[in-house]
């Protein structure tokens, strides 16, 4: 079933708008003939005299389950009701017409429907994908009407190969993470080695540890020199860069996972 969603509010997942969407204008758009309007749409169910509402997602989820129409999400931006149609046409703008008052929603014509993209996201826990390709997250970007997935840099051509046999091609937006320059730079204050192997990292400046860092099948280990270590080369005291791979919860300390970790002489 379709699902409305207020855009600028935060996935998980998704993170989740998780990660920001592109463009809009890869979408075609067609307004309501006065959209440029900046008045917020009314909260009651006022009808014009010619029998027509506001638009709100409520009332535009309710008239597309009754006229049976396809639709991707459903989103507020700048006070406009943004509605992202399967197919849409002449006929179907017609309908919203004669339903909704103008200047208070937009229409989007858009390829994939909001349980199109869900099912792929579900494809993607189901098969185990994140495990396997690496992927560090992903998410439905309301706006681009895509599949969004979070990878690596060096993981992202066996992901696009994999995940393209499985999802439609033009349903997935790649977001690469590059290894760039280390998220986290400090001192190992704790090491545990429990059913997950994690370290607690204290940085520069701060009177308490601020991080705790997992690793995982696909974490790798450097010394100084930069050879590759095991996680029983770590020990308290080390310097260490410490790059990660993206997804922090949030808690005191912080918990992330380590994508990359150098001993610093």
């Amino acid at each position: 079933m379709s699902r409305w969603k207020i855009a600028g509010l935060s996935f998980g997942l998704i993170s989740l708008l998780l990660a920001g969407c592109a463009d809009a204008g890869d979408v075609t758009r067609t307004a309501s003939p006065a959209a440029s309007s900046s008045s917020a749409p009314a909260q009651g169910a006022v009808a014009t005299s010619d029998g027509q509402i506001a638009a709100d997602p409520e009332k535009v989820q309710l008239f597309l389950t009754e006229e049976s129409i396809l639709n991707g999400d459903i989103y507020l931006e700048d006070n406009l009701v943004h509605i992202n149609i399967v197919g849409l046409d002449s006929g179907l703008e017609q309908r919203f017409a004669e339903k909704f008052t103008s200047g208070s929603y937009i229409l989007h014509d858009v390829k994939y429907s909001a349980g199109e993209l869900e099912a792929a996201q579900k494809l993607l826990a189901d098969k185990d994908l994140h495990n396997q390709l690496n992927l560090y997250g992903s998410w439905v970007d309301v706006k681009q009407n895509k599949l969004g997935v979070t990878v690596p840099d060096d993981y992202l051509e066996a992901a696009e190969q994999t995940l393209n046999k499985l999802i439609d091609p033009g349903m997935l937006r790649f977001e690469v993470q590059e290894l760039g320059e280390p998220s986290v730079t400090g001192t190992i204050v704790e090491v545990k080695s429990e059913t997950v192997d994690r370290i607690l990292i204290l940085e520069p400046g701060k009177d308490t540890p601020t991080y705790w860092f997992s690793f995982n099948d696909r974490s790798e280990l450097y010394d100084a020199a930069g050879q590759k270590i095991e996680v029983t080369g770590l020990k308290k005291g080390q310097q260490v860069h410490i790059w990660g791979t993206g997804t922090i919860l949030e808690s005191l300390p912080a918990q992330a996972t380590v994508r990359r970790i150098e001993l610093i002489e």
